[in-house]
Parts: structure tokens; C-alpha cells; sequence
């Protein structure tokens, strides 16, 4: 997972690698957090630990763990 912030807004979220499974669709929340400047957003339907998979690797990296 790599975030770009800038001037305090998270400019992107990119995904680096995702071993998903049926759970690709859940790649979407990355898309979501930078729409919505948070990581309070809904997770993908039919994909939800892979959405909250994703949304804890989002957090550990906006707080400069992993």
C-alpha cells in the first residue's frame, strides 16, 4: 500500500499488491478513502474483509506502520 499526502489530503491510495481472491472488487475503498478524505467508509458488499483488509493497510500506512 503506498498513500501520497499532500498539504494534509490524502492525494492516493495505491494498492501494491492484493492477494485477493473473489475479493478484487474490494479494491474500490481505495478509490473511496481519497473521495471521502477518511477511512470511515463502507466496505464493498460480497467483500468485506478484503475492503477492511484493505482500509487497515490505508491506516498503518498514513501512521508510518508496516
Amino acid at each position: 500500500m503506498e498513500v501520497d499526502v499532500a498539504s494534509g489530503v490524502i492525494a492516493d491510495v495505491r494498492i501494491i499488491e492484493h492477494q485477493n481472491g473473489r475479493g478484487s472488487s474490494a479494491e474500490a475503498v481505495a478509490r473511496k478513502v481519497v473521495e471521502s478524505q477518511s477511512l470511515e467508509v463502507d466496505a464493498i458488499s460480497g467483500a468485506t474483509i478484503s475492503s477492511n483488509t484493505i482500509l487497515k493497510a490505508v491506516e498503518n500506512a498514513l501512521s508510518g506502520g508496516m
